[in-house]
């Protein structure tokens, strides 16, 4: 059996900095095994799952596929939802919504 891990040698880092085997094969409908026999290089992982870690885990696939040395950013999911969130608000309403955290922080600040 060919090992193919090299091709990846950030997926395990990337994984298990948000999450189990289980719950990562659980939010992409595959099973813990298959994400293990990836994981191990037992057989190649294909693009779109690649793709589809990089994005659950906040990271690049290049940072998975080892063109980056570290993590750009990697977001929780609370984060990714408000920078989502964020990013379909008009201009003026991301002006508000900067202004509404700035005084929440002074806010807790305060406390």
């Amino acid at each position: 059996m060919q090992n193919h891990l090299y091709l990846y040698p950030n997926l395990v880092r990337a994984r298990k900095s948000k999450c189990s085997q289980a719950a990562l094969a659980e939010h992409l409908g595959i099973s813990q095994q298959e994400v293990s026999r990836y994981e191990r290089g037992e057989i190649k992982a294909p693009v779109n799952y690649l793709a589809d870690v990089a994005e659950f885990c906040g990271v690049s696939v290049d940072y998975i596929l080892g063109r980056e040395t570290e993590p750009v950013q990697m977001l929780n999911p609370d984060e990714s939802d408000l920078l989502h969130l964020y990013q379909t608000l008009s201009a003026e309403n991301r002006i508000r919504l900067k202004e509404r955290a700035a005084a929440l922080l002074e806010l807790q600040n305060s406390i």
